[in-house]
């Protein structure tokens, strides 16, 4: 017997169809993947179970099951195994293995406010080579119908293989404009995440990028940086706020700053939605090797006016 209910912890109990972009290592488009996952929770043990089939680039299929553990989650085969750590009722970031593709997981997968779309970034490698980047959006299915219209980008991989936008006008992750919306933190030892604004702003400087971060609980004041860009990758000069990322299709990141001034590291990923009207991120904060805590949020596009 099973039951769509949850009540507490992340919850993306439900049928999810959605439209994944894949891409090499280096940040080539390869081509989109067909995602297709049922989520349950099965009354007998309290576990949920996975079905799920994934065609593209990379294909596999097959179930696995998840047992809710307070703060986290463990995946228990037999496609995936590994452990998953809550953010909040919003979504999960997971360190994770697929023993038919021999390939190492690191992953966050994050439900929209409304519940009705899930953005995730997968970084798929094999040892500490990374070989698929898989940029994910699946709209919450109801009946036949999927309750947001995901756009395709059309086009072949030998056509857009060797363009850094994947077919789209520009890069939407430096499109000039603000990221604004709220976002939940919360520090290691403490059961409470506490939640606050977010500000990030991109200025277009000739070839370079001015990028301006404002709301995060982890920072005590507002931090910028320039950086180059080649549309594969961004990185900064010296400063106080320094570090890169790389980029795929324009539309998701991954990369590590460091803030001088206060010791402080961040792990930094985010995927903007195929329409570039949201984004969702993810940060994980250490002091070394030390993790401090995490943050994450969807935050909203707003353009630069006139």
């Amino acid at each position: 017997m099973e039951t769509q209910d949850c009540t507490e912890g992340f919850c993306g109990i439900g049928h999810w169809r959605g439209i994944a972009e894949v891409y090499d290592g280096q940040g080539h488009f390869l081509g989109n993947g067909a995602d297709q996952r049922h989520v349950r929770t099965q009354e007998e043990d309290g576990r949920t179970r996975i079905d799920l089939a994934f065609v593209g680039p990379l294909k596999f299929s097959g179930h696995y099951y998840i047992t809710n553990k307070d703060d986290h989650r463990l995946y228990q085969g037999p496609a995936n195994c590994g452990h998953a750590e809550a953010l909040g009722s919003d979504g999960v970031s997971a360190h994770a293995y697929w023993p038919v593709t021999g390939l190492s997981q690191k992953f966050f997968l994050m439900v929209s406010p409304d519940g009705l779309r899930q953005m995730s970034l997968a970084l798929m490698s094999r040892g500490e080579q990374l070989l698929y980047v898989v940029v994910g959006e699946n709209a919450k299915v109801v009946g036949e119908k999927a309750l947001v219209d995901i756009p395709l980008v059309h086009g072949g991989t030998y056509d857009l293989k060797d363009d850094p936008k994947a077919g789209r006008e520009h890069l939407l992750l430096h499109q000039a404009g603000y990221w604004e919306g709220e976002i939940r933190s919360q520090k290691v030892g403490s059961n409470l995440s506490t939640c606050s604004g977010m500000r990030q702003s991109i200025q277009p400087i000739g070839q370079n990028i001015r990028f301006t971060w404002d709301g995060s609980t982890f920072l005590k004041s507002e931090v910028s940086t320039t950086l180059s860009t080649n549309q594969w990758q961004a990185w900064s000069a010296g400063g106080d706020f320094v570090g890169s990322y790389s980029l795929y299709g324009g539309r998701a990141l991954a990369g590590t700053f460091h803030h001088l001034t206060d010791d402080l590291r961040v792990w930094r990923r985010e995927v903007v939605s195929a329409d570039g009207a949201y984004k969702a991120l993810v940060n994980l904060w250490y002091r070394g090797e030390e993790r401090l805590g995490a943050e994450w949020g969807l935050l909203k596009y707003r353009a630069i006016t006139a």
